[in-house]
């Protein structure tokens, strides 16, 4: 069944016409090369066998002797290349990420058998966290009380009309620099639990909707 649209057929048959081609005669002859049309800068429809240049970078179709039309796309604009290529880019980063799901689903499912497994790993991720900030806080209570000894002894030292020793300053800025350590490295742990808790309160949902049924590993 000839499935070329009425528009086309009509288009071809007004080129046949204009060369001064009967439709009829056209046929018999052996075929030419395809004439193509364009819409010129007054918006009317012209048609040749070379596209002139000023319209080179626009669309046109090329409709050969049997009536065949084929549309051949304009150049892209500079826009319409970034889009395409932000496009492109999106698509490739949501491929990526479906990936990366997939794999930590796997390795959710593989790994824990119930909720209750999540959630004892996740507390002894934070014990063994915890035991060591309360280390580090003992550490940073025997650094305070050593610096108020010696800011006493410095303090004896002025009352005698003494200047504070090279060495005693020394001392002084390196217990401060010790417990400024200490109490940052007891942010960054107590920060780290934080983000412990976070990602396991994460993984129990989405190890609840695996198990359900209710979403694939892999989906968003």
């Amino acid at each position: 069944m000839n499935r070329t649209p009425a528009w086309a057929r009509w288009t071809a048959l007004s080129v046949m016409v204009c060369l001064g081609l009967p439709a009829a005669a056209a046929g018999a002859r052996a075929p030419g090369p395809a004439i193509k049309c364009w819409v010129n800068k007054d918006g009317l429809r012209e048609c040749g066998n070379v596209v002139p240049p000023e319209y080179a970078q626009g669309g046109h179709s090329q409709v050969t002797p049997s009536g065949t039309v084929r549309e051949v796309e304009g150049a892209k604009t500079p826009e319409e290349m970034e889009a395409e290529r932000q496009r492109a880019e999106t698509e490739q980063a949501d491929r990526q990420r479906a990936s990366e799901r997939a794999v930590q689903d796997r390795v959710l499912l593989h790994t824990f058998t119930t909720e209750e497994d999540l959630v004892l790993t996740r507390d002894g991720k934070l014990a063994v966290i915890e035991s060591r900030v309360r280390l580090l806080e003992g550490r940073i209570a025997d650094l305070e009380k050593n610096h108020r000894q010696l800011q006493e002894q410095a303090a004896l030292e002025e009352r005698a009309g003494k200047s504070m020793s090279a060495s005693l300053r020394e001392d002084l800025l390196q217990v401060d620099r010790q417990i400024a350590e200490h109490r940052q490295f007891v942010a960054d742990q107590r920060r780290e639990q934080g983000e412990i808790r976070s990602k396991f309160d994460s993984d129990v949902q989405r190890f609840r909707a695996l198990k359900s049924g209710a979403v694939k590993p892999g989906s968003p």
